[in-house]
């Protein structure tokens, strides 16, 4: 990772950072004093072993999630995130949010107390996100997250103007081009669910610019700008020529998506 990476990296945009973490003021008039709940978790059914005895499977753990007023949808997509946060499989879970980079997910999802802690009060619906305040941590669910039924989210310390820094921008660079050779680092990750070209940019009017990739190398990136990264790359066509392409990803939204590869 450069040097560039850390929490609240300067030089990403303001109204990026606002809207994923606070809605951009949008939530205030959402926030009101909705009751947290908690949703027990069905038991188990009873097993039975090799000799026919049945066993008793201890049922999972309640999971307190607030509630979001005019939004029911956002408490009930993170609750199966958060259960399995508590049950401790950090591998899966970072396989389940295979939308975030997964060096990224592993530290946001560090602190499961802080994060329990966040969730627990009621959500505030923002303009592009949804919202839980903790004492010492912010849980953010983006819109596409939410309607995925399974919200993966994005956690930062109570005071950071971001989520967000390189390794993200390379991430997407990363999954954009995964896409081209054939193997998406999802199933489910194509542009039409998932898409990674900004809307209206250079790339979304062309974009079958990287047709015939085949391969790619090591990613490097370097901020050129307040929400600009530039990702270098080494790709490699049909006919077996490797070239250098450099991708502009900026901060929107969603996060990071592509305007440009020019190489």
């Amino acid at each position: 990772m450069s040097n560039g990476e850390v929490w609240g990296s300067i030089g990403l945009a303001a109204v990026a950072a606002c809207a994923l973490l606070t809605g951009c003021g949008s939530g205030d008039e959402h926030g009101g004093h909705a009751a947290t709940t908690t949703r027990a978790v069905s038991s188990v059914p009873p097993q039975r072993d090799s000799t026919g005895t049945t066993t008793s499977t201890a049922p999972e753990a309640t999971v307190p999630v607030g509630e979001v007023p005019g939004n029911p949808a956002a408490a009930e997509a993170l609750r199966p995130w958060v259960r399995d946060l508590v049950a401790g499989d950090v591998d899966q879970v970072v396989r389940k949010c295979w939308t975030i980079e997964p060096d990224n997910a592993r530290r946001m999802y560090a602190d499961t107390d802080g994060i329990l802690a966040a969730v627990a009060q009621p959500g505030i619906d923002g303009q592009f996100a949804v919202s839980w305040r903790g004492p010492a941590l912010t849980v953010s669910v983006k819109r596409g997250e939410i309607a995925s039924g399974y919200a993966c989210p994005r956690v930062a310390p109570a005071e950071a103007t971001s989520t967000f820094n390189e390794a993200d921008a390379r991430y997407a660079v990363r999954r954009y081009l995964s896409r081209w050779v054939g193997k998406p680092v999802d199933p489910d990750d194509t542009e039409g669910r998932y898409p990674l070209v900004c809307a209206g940019s250079v790339l979304a009017n062309n974009p079958g610019k990287l047709t015939g990739t085949t391969a790619f190398g090591d990613l490097t990136s370097n901020p050129t700008g307040i929400s600009d990264v530039e990702v270098s790359v080494p790709v490699t066509n049909s006919s077996g020529v490797t070239r250098p392409v450099v991708f502009t990803a900026t901060i929107q939204s969603e996060g990071y998506c592509l305007t440009d590869a020019v190489g």
